[in-house]
């Protein structure tokens, strides 16, 4: 058996892609685990370093279980995708992107004339 608390860095990254990938809360993967909450934050925002050894391992375990994971899925980090979009190929703006945000911006104007804050 893999002794997950040596890896703790490794798996919080492979569960934070994770949640990531599935959309998942930290509260929805507490839930869907019926690991405790708080537990949750211990081992994704402080690595577990608060967590005992065995009581580690047990969650891993308990998350490897309720998704099915191998052993040593957690232990392999995925690549995370770049979120940054590519910068445009051409800077320049076609007309109708123009007019469309001409007019945006005069819609803008008569929204702040009227908007009391």
């Amino acid at each position: 058996m893999v002794n997950y608390y040596n890896h703790q860095q490794t798996v919080k990254e492979s569960i934070i892609g994770f949640m990531r990938q599935k959309g998942y809360s930290r509260s929805t993967f507490a839930k869907l685990t019926n690991i405790p909450r708080p537990s949750i934050d211990q081992l994704l925002l402080q690595g577990g370093g608060n967590i005992d050894t065995s009581t580690y391992n047990a969650y891993i375990l308990q998350i490897n279980r309720r998704f099915n994971f191998a052993e040593n899925d957690l232990l392999k980090v995925t690549p995370k995708p770049n979120l940054f979009p590519s910068p445009p190929a051409q800077t320049e703006r076609t007309v109708l992107a123009q007019e469309a945000l001409d007019g945006l911006e005069q819609i803008l104007d008569v929204f702040s004339m009227y908007y009391k804050k």
